[in-house]
């Protein structure tokens, strides 16, 4: 057994721990910028306005040799972890330097640069392959007649 089985054992760890201690959370992997990104802190004002819920638990583990973190936030229940997650993705971008996301693909959640989402619509001009992600429509053909 490797020392990489790591990763792949640590989210359903992460979810068991959380079920176990009744408490809830977010997993996010980012990317820091090569001149010694900072860690992002957890104490920031959130966009819905007052003070960013302080986790319970955070987890942080990273690759070695590149600026790739995955980072596991666990809260108290009650706590709107919605807006907890993208406040500490705001705070990853615009206080750190960050890039979301680091190595996942932009799935739903995130929105694709102009130049991928681009290079997408010329792959898939039917939209069938990957529909939603990265910001563009889920509608055949982007939605266009």
């Amino acid at each position: 057994l490797s020392i990489t089985a790591f990763r792949f054992v640590a989210a359903p760890a992460f979810r068991t721990y959380c079920v176990g201690e009744n408490i809830q959370g977010f997993s996010v992997d980012y990317a820091l910028p090569n001149n010694g990104g900072q860690v992002p802190p957890l104490f920031v004002k959130s966009s819905e306005g007052g003070d960013q819920p302080v986790p319970v638990k955070r987890m942080r583990y990273s690759h070695l040799g590149c600026n790739v973190v995955h980072e596991d936030l666990a809260y108290d229940l009650g706590v709107n972890t919605h807006a907890a997650k993208y406040t500490f993705k705001k705070q990853i971008e615009l206080g750190c330097g960050g890039k979301l996301p680091a190595e996942h693909g932009h799935g739903t959640e995130y929105s694709a640069p102009k130049a991928a989402q681009s290079r997408w619509k010329k792959m898939d001009p039917l939209n069938i392959l990957n529909p939603g992600i990265g910001g563009l429509s889920s509608k055949y053909k982007y939605g266009k007649k």
